[in-house]
């Protein structure tokens, strides 16, 4: 049985520049960038979801978040088809050393691990790496 699935992503930025994690889709050969977040679990509302995604992933809480959007997403990811609805928010780092930090280093609840880095938009169109969900790109950086 497939199912939607119910996602947060936060995006935080700093100067120029836009927290994205690195992932892989071994079936398409093709590394991408996303923000940080995951799945919305039952009886939590995205914004709790996104807390928690964050403090789980990253270990650092967030302050003033603030929803962005939404966007349906239907995506192949390693061959499968994939349904997703997704909130996306902006915050701050509590902790402002994080701005600081070059990459962070961030785990999944399935025991992977990523690295999230700054990026501009030139080092992101340099990469030619894509950015999920699709849709998400107008979010990224303020004008």
């Amino acid at each position: 049985m497939t199912a939607i699935k119910t996602k947060a992503l936060c995006i935080f930025r700093y100067q120029d520049k836009v927290l994205l994690s690195q992932g892989y889709d071994p079936r398409k050969d093709e590394t991408y960038l996303r923000p940080i977040g995951g799945s919305i679990e039952f009886g939590e509302n995205s914004l709790q979801a996104v807390e928690r995604e964050v403090l789980e992933e990253i270990h650092q809480q967030i302050v003033h978040p603030r929803l962005l959007g939404v966007l349906e997403n239907l995506f192949i990811f390693d061959g499968l088809s994939g349904h997703e609805i997704v909130f996306v928010y902006e915050a701050e780092f509590a902790n402002l050393k994080q701005y600081q930090q070059h990459e962070i280093k961030g785990c999944e609840t399935d025991g992977s691990t990523y690295v999230a880095r700054w990026l501009s938009r030139k080092q992101i169109e340099r990469n030619q790496y894509p950015v999920y969900p699709k849709g998400i790109e107008q979010w990224l950086f303020t004008e």
